[in-house]
């Protein structure tokens, strides 16, 4: 190879050994435990499902392992965790992206079924710099929830458990985006309130293709990290 053929396709190959370095990491938040059992609907708690769930994705982790992503929990085990305490997980573990994992829950109506997802919306602070973080934080979120939102569209769980996508937006008022500087994204899994999505939730198969999705969902972002 010439000289010239080298210097032009160096920036090439500095540029595709970096990305071949790049990790992603990732904290998973299974929601509630211990005495904060979170939604309760006859005998299923969300803090049980959320941990059920997390540990499945870890499962899958480490049977398929991802060189590029490195992946840490709130919680293992069915414990008490303040927000506050979660908050300061991540904060300290500064991921790329945090996922909060809930069951979603409706007291008056048993109709409300399907999949949701929440992402760090905008901070409205009047400092620019604050606000320029933030903005660069809500696109990062929406960004990593809209590769999430397309994949669930191709998944098992909306073509053959018919669970709907029900929604897509910006969160306010939670406490773990309002105090935490990192991409995040909340993930209400099903309606344990509604019958439809209970049944799926009672069948291990589903949790299982809930677990693969996360998974698979992860492994697509670290591929599509800018």
């Amino acid at each position: 190879m010439s000289l010239r053929k080298f210097i032009f396709f160096l920036p090439f190959f500095i540029f595709f050994s970096i990305q071949a370095q790049t990790r992603l990491t990732v904290v998973i938040d299974p929601g509630h435990g211990g005495s904060n059992t979170g939604a309760v609907c006859e005998n299923i708690m969300e803090k049980d499902l959320t941990l059920d769930l997390s540990m499945r994705v870890r499962a899958f982790f480490n049977k398929h392992p991802l060189k590029n992503v490195t992946l840490h929990f709130t919680r293992t085990t069915d414990v008490d965790l303040p927000v506050r305490s979660r908050v300061e997980i991540i904060e300290k573990l500064q991921p790329d992206l945090f996922i909060s994992i809930h069951f979603n829950s409706q007291k008056l109506l048993s109709t409300n079924r399907g999949f949701e997802i929440y992402y760090a919306p905008d901070n409205l602070s009047s400092n620019i710099e604050t606000k320029a973080k933030s903005y660069d934080r809500a696109n990062r979120s929406f960004y990593y929830g809209y590769i999430i939102r397309n994949l669930f569209l191709k998944t098992n769980l909306y073509s053959v458990w018919k669970l709907p996508l029900n929604m897509f937006t910006q969160k306010y008022g939670i406490m773990l985006f309002d105090d935490t500087t990192v991409p995040g994204l909340l993930l209400e899994m099903a309606y344990i309130t509604s019958p439809e999505d209970r049944a799926c939730i009672e069948n291990p198969q589903f949790m299982n293709d809930a677990a693969w999705f996360i998974y698979e969902s992860i492994k697509l972002i670290a591929e599509k990290k800018p």
